[in-house]
């Protein structure tokens, strides 16, 4: 017959708080063993945590960004090549494709973007415009003549000495946030 008797088992780790100051005064102790000179080294500080452990404070307030900059849109240029107009309003987006003049030989151009949305994004977000053959039956198909990056912030960007083949081209803005109150994009001479 058994006895009655319970056998204890008997923990060789310290408690739960001597754990954590140990655990926290790792690092440092690493250090001091690091250390090779015959001065002083650093200082451990002996006193570890007793009872709960301390977080940081969180606020889970959203940062108010500021209000939406403001996109105008330039008023057109003799000699323009092309323009693309985007606007948003409530779920719609439109955009409004305005053809101008035909490339001129040996002439250099400006393009001008700019683009506003109430979170702004910089160039790596995959905004970009993009230069295009406006020969009749060539819109929307091929690789683009010239694409950029520029940021959706409200600045306005220039692209500068840009040469583009003679004949028409359009220009097309791709990637916009969905959030993207207005933009624009115009090809003019310089």
């Amino acid at each position: 017959m058994r006895s009655g008797r319970s056998v204890g088992v008997r923990s060789t780790l310290p408690p739960v708080p001597a754990l954590v100051g140990l655990l926290l005064a790792l690092p440092a102790l690493v250090t001091l063993g690091a250390c090779t000179s015959a001065t002083a080294g650093p200082t451990v500080a002996t006193t570890a945590l007793a009872g709960e452990v301390r977080t940081p404070e969180v606020s889970l307030t959203p940062i108010d960004p500021g209000p939406v900059p403001r996109t105008e849109v330039p008023a057109r240029t003799p000699g323009e090549v092309a323009r693309v107009v985007v606007t948003s309003t409530g779920g719609s987006t439109s955009f409004r494709n305005v053809p101008g003049d035909p490339i001129a030989a040996g002439r250099t151009y400006t393009v001008e973007v700019a683009c506003s949305a109430p979170r702004p994004s910089d160039a790596s977000a995959g905004t970009s415009y993009a230069v295009y053959d406006a020969a009749p039956g060539t819109w929307g198909h091929g690789e683009p003549l010239y694409s950029r990056p520029f940021p959706c912030d409200g600045s306005v960007q220039r692209t500068v000495n840009l040469g583009l083949p003679t004949g028409r081209v359009q220009i097309d803005v791709r990637g916009l946030p969905d959030d993207a109150i207005a933009a624009y994009a115009v090809i003019r001479p310089e």
